[in-house]
C-alpha cells in the first residue's frame, strides 16, 4: 500500500529539438508541430508557484511586462516598420524580442499523467507567461465564501494553482472576467481525462461503532491528534476504529505511515459513499438525514476520513511530504479528505448531558454569518426581484420563520459551509436563495447540479447557469452580471411562465478535443516571433487593427424564444411539475429584418488574456479573416470548412447537429492542425453586437476567444485562438457606457 502511495508518475513528454536558426530572409511557416521543453513560470496570478518537475527555465522578459497597462490610445496602430528600420530589413534576435515579443501575451501548455492510473489518463493545463494579479483572464471572487468552489489540498489554502486542485478542471479558473466566459486554462483542462478506475485490495476492516461514540471522537479531534502519546494513538485506532493486520505479528503498526496506509485501505472499501460522484456532493443530505442508518454511515466514514486527515497533516510531516502524498492519493480518498477538511473548518460539535445523565450532541455552524453575507451579495449582484424579502429572512429575527439551514439539504450545505469543490457550489447558493424567498413557490425547486444546462424565469427576469449556453450568450448583454456560477438578470421571455424552471437542449460542441501534443507544443507554435531564426524579416509581420470608426448600431435583440423540445426526459417515476426541456433561440432585428439564431451547441467563450501596451504585430502565418458584425456574418454557414477544419459541418441552419464532435477528426489527429485560419469578428459598439456574435457561434458550433480591445490587441487574441485550437475570435468593447442598465428590470 505504501508503495502505491509514493509512486511517481511516468513523465514521458516528447521533446523535439527546435529547427536551426538561419539567416535566410524568406521565413518559413510556423512549426505547428514543434516543441521545446517548458517550465512552469515562477509566478502566476501574483502568487508563488510551487516547483515543477522540469529542469529548464523559461525565457523571461522585463519584469514590467507582468503588470497591467492599457492599450496605447495615443496612436491608432504600432508604427511598423519600427523607427530606424526599412520594410525590407530584418531584425536581430535581440531587437525582435524587444520590438515584437515585449508585452505580447505568451501561452504555455503542460500535461501530467495521472498518478496510479492506466496509460492515457492525463491532466492538461495552460498558463500565461506573464500572469499577474492585475493582468489575468480570470474573474475575481466577489466574496471569500465563493472560493470554496475550488480546493487546493496540497498547498497554501489561498493558492489557486490549477494542477494542485482536487477538482479537475480547476474551478478557480472556470469564470472569465467577462460574464459568460471561461479562461484558457479551464478550456484546455476540459480536454483532460476524468477520474481513472483504480482498484485497491486490502485486508484492513473497520470496526462497528455507535453514533454517540463517533460524535464523541469527532469532537475530541477538533483539538487535534494526541501526537505526543503514540501508544494512545495506536490503541484507539486499532482497538476502536479498525483492525491491525499485524496485531499478532512482529511489527504492529505504530508508525504513522502504516496507520495512514491502513486508513486508506479501509476507506477504499466500495460500501462507503463515493464523494467523487457528483450525485453524492450535496453532503448535508447525509449528515442531516432523517434515516438513522444513512446518518450513521456518513459519520462513520467522516470519522475515518478525519483520522486520516489529521495524520497526514501531522506536525512531524514536512509540506513537501504532505504534498507528495496527497497528489498521489486515489480520487475517492482525496474527496474523503475534502469532506474532512471542510467539516473541521466549518462545523463544531457540542456535547452536553441531560438530567437523566444521557449525552446529547448539537452542531454549531461556525461559518454561518459568512455564508449569510455571501448569499446577500449574490442576490444583490443578480438584482434579485424580491430583495426586501431576502434581507428580512437573512436577519433571522422572526421567530415564526424556519431557521435558514433547516429549509432544505441545499440550504443546510450552504449555511453550514460543508461544500465540496466543483460545480455544486453554484447550485447550493442559488437554491438557498430560492429557499429564502417564499414567493418563488414550488416552481423553482427542481434546480440541480446534475442537470447543469438550466435556468429559470422569475417575475420579469431570467437567470441562467454559467454552464448553460443561454447564459453564456446572454452574458454579453447590457446590465448582466456573473457571480458564483450564475448569470443574470437577463431579458424576460413571454414563452415561459412568470415563474418557471427550464432545461435547455444543447448539443456537444463541434470543436476538436485537445491532445497531449496540442498542449505540450502550445508555446512554440504560438510564439509572437514565429519559428526561431537568427534574423526576423520586418515584412513577415503586420499590425492588425479593428475598425473603431465605422461601428454599427443597428443590431438589437428582439426576443428570447423557447420552443418545447420534441423529446422530453422519461423516468420510471414521473415527478409532477418537473422542468421541461426547451430549444432556445434569440431573434435579432437588423435593417427591418429578423435574424433568428438557435442556441443549439454548447460552445465556450474564452476570455482573452490582457496584453501590455499593444497593439502588437502578427506573424504572417497566423492567418485570419476579419469581418464586421453587420457585413455578411449572418450568411456564413460553413466557417468550419473555410477555416480548413477536417470533416464537415452542417451547411444550413436547418441541418441537424452531428452526434459527436469526434466525427470531425481522424484517429490520432491533433486539434491544432485543424485550425488553419481564424475568423476575427468585429463586434464593437453596443452590447447587442457581441450577443449576436456569441449567438452565431452557438448556432454553428464554434467556441471563440472573446477579446476586449481595451485590454488586448488583435494580434495577441488571434494567437490565443491558435493556442486554444479554436477558429473564431470576437472583438468587443464590453458595450457602451451610455447603455448602463437599459432594458433590465430591477
Amino acid at each position: 500500500m505504501q508503495q502505491r502511495i509514493d509512486a511517481t508518475p511516468n513523465w514521458s513528454q516528447q521533446i523535439i529539438t527546435p529547427k536551426a536558426r538561419t539567416s535566410v530572409v524568406t521565413r518559413s511557416r510556423v512549426a505547428r508541430h514543434g516543441s521545446q521543453p517548458n517550465t512552469r513560470p515562477s509566478s502566476s496570478g501574483g502568487e508563488i508557484m510551487l516547483p515543477y518537475r522540469h529542469h529548464f527555465a523559461p525565457t523571461r522578459r522585463s519584469e514590467s511586462y507582468s503588470h497591467s497597462a492599457p492599450l496605447d490610445e495615443s496612436r491608432s496602430s504600432r508604427p511598423w516598420p519600427p523607427s530606424g528600420f526599412r520594410q525590407d530589413e530584418a531584425l536581430s534576435a535581440a531587437d525582435a524580442e524587444e520590438l515584437i515579443s515585449a508585452g505580447a501575451s505568451t501561452f504555455k501548455g503542460y500535461w501530467d499523467e495521472i498518478p496510479n492510473a492506466p496509460s492515457g489518463y492525463n491532466r492538461f493545463y495552460a498558463v500565461m507567461d506573464s500572469e499577474h494579479q492585475s493582468r489575468t483572464d480570470r474573474a475575481s471572487f466577489q466574496q471569500y465564501a465563493y472560493r470554496d468552489i475550488s480546493l487546493n489540498m496540497a498547498g497554501a489554502a489561498d493558492s489557486l494553482f490549477p494542477w494542485l486542485s482536487l477538482e479537475q478542471p480547476c474551478m478557480a479558473y472556470a469564470f472569465g472576467k467577462s460574464a459568460g466566459t471561461t479562461t484558457l486554462n479551464y478550456w484546455v483542462s476540459k480536454s483532460g481525462s476524468g477520474n481513472p478506475p483504480i482498484k485497491f485490495a486490502g485486508v484492513v476492516k473497520p470496526r462497528k461503532l455507535k453514533l454517540l461514540q463517533i460524535l464523541d471522537r469527532l469532537q475530541h479531534l477538533e483539538s487535534g491528534l494526541e501526537e505526543d502519546d503514540p501508544e494512545e494513538m495506536y490503541r484507539y485506532l486499532y482497538s476502536t476504529l479498525i483492525e491491525d493486520p499485524e496485531q499478532f505479528g512482529q511489527q504492529p503498526h505504530y508508525a504513522m505511515e502504516h496507520q495512514i496506509a491502513d486508513l486508506i485501505v479501509v476507506l477504499t472499501l466500495p460500501t462507503w459513499i463515493d464523494f467523487a460522484n457528483p450525485k453524492n456532493q450535496v453532503v448535508a443530505k447525509y449528515f442531516d438525514a432523517t434515516v438513522q442508518h444513512k446518518k450513521q454511515e456518513f459519520f462513520h466514514q467522516l470519522l475515518l476520513s478525519v483520522e486520516l486527515y489529521v495524520r497526514i497533516h501531522s506536525k512531524s510531516h514536512t509540506d513537501k511530504a504532505k504534498r507528495k502524498l496527497i497528489l498521489q492519493l486515489p480520487p475517492t480518498i482525496a474527496w474523503d479528505l475534502a469532506v474532512a477538511q471542510r467539516w473541521l473548518e466549518n462545523m463544531s460539535i457540542k456535547k452536553s448531558r441531560t438530567s437523566h445523565h444521557q449525552s446529547t450532541f448539537s452542531f454549531e455552524l461556525r461559518s454561518k454569518a459568512r455564508q449569510k453575507e455571501a448569499l446577500k451579495i449574490f442576490a444583490a449582484t443578480l438584482k434579485w426581484p424580491n430583495m426586501d424579502e431576502i434581507e428580512y429572512v437573512l436577519e433571522e429575527q422572526d421567530k415564526d420563520e424556519k431557521p435558514l439551514e433547516d429549509r432544505s439539504a441545499d440550504a443546510m450545505s450552504w449555511f453550514s459551509g460543508i461544500i465540496l469543490p466543483g460545480k455544486t457550489l453554484s447550485w447550493l447558493i442559488m437554491n438557498s436563495l430560492i429557499d429564502c424567498d417564499r414567493d418563488t413557490g414550488e416552481a423553482l425547486k427542481y434546480l440541480t447540479h446534475i442537470h447543469h444546462s438550466a435556468g429559470f424565469q422569475y417575475r420579469a427576469n431570467t437567470y441562467w447557469s454559467s454552464q448553460c449556453i443561454v447564459g453564456k450568450v446572454l452574458g454579453a448583454a447590457r446590465g448582466v452580471k456573473q457571480v458564483a456560477g450564475w448569470i443574470g438578470p437577463c431579458i424576460y421571455t413571454p414563452d415561459l411562465k412568470r415563474t418557471e424552471c427550464v432545461r435547455i437542449k444543447q448539443h456537444e460542441c463541434l470543436d476538436a478535443k485537445l491532445t497531449p501534443r496540442d498542449v505540450e507544443h502550445m508555446g512554440i507554435r504560438t510564439s509572437p516571433l514565429g519559428p526561431p531564426e537568427l534574423r526576423y524579416p520586418i515584412d513577415d509581420y503586420e499590425v492588425p487593427m479593428p475598425d473603431t470608426d465605422d461601428v454599427t448600431d443597428v443590431i438589437r435583440m428582439e426576443r428570447l424564444s423557447f420552443v418545447r423540445a420534441k423529446e422530453q426526459p422519461t423516468s420510471k417515476k414521473p415527478v409532477p411539475g418537473a422542468p421541461l426541456v426547451f430549444d432556445a433561440a434569440i431573434y435579432f432585428a437588423c435593417g427591418g429584418e429578423s435574424w433568428p439564431m438557435t442556441l443549439k451547441y454548447d460552445v465556450d467563450f474564452i476570455n482573452a488574456f490582457p496584453c501590455h501596451q499593444g497593439p502588437h504585430v502578427l506573424f504572417f502565418d497566423y492567418k485570419y479573416k476579419a469581418i464586421k458584425i453587420d457585413d455578411g456574418l449572418v450568411d456564413i454557414y460553413d466557417w468550419g470548412r473555410q477555416s480548413r477544419r477536417v470533416g464537415s459541418r452542417p451547411t444550413s441552419s436547418r441541418s441537424s447537429p452531428g452526434k459527436k464532435s469526434t466525427a470531425l477528426t481522424t484517429a490520432n489527429e491533433t486539434a491544432h492542425t485543424q485550425v488553419k485560419k481564424v475568423l476575427a469578428i468585429e463586434a464593437l459598439g453596443v452590447s447587442d453586437n457581441e450577443v449576436f456574435a456569441r449567438a452565431w457561434c452557438a448556432h454553428h458550433g464554434h467556441s471563440a476567444i472573446v477579446a476586449n480591445i481595451k485590454e488586448t490587441c488583435m494580434a495577441c487574441a488571434i494567437r490565443e485562438a491558435y493556442a486554444a485550437c479554436v477558429s473564431v475570435v470576437i472583438f468587443t468593447e464590453g458595450g457602451k457606457e451610455t447603455e448602463k442598465d437599459e432594458g433590465v428590470s430591477c
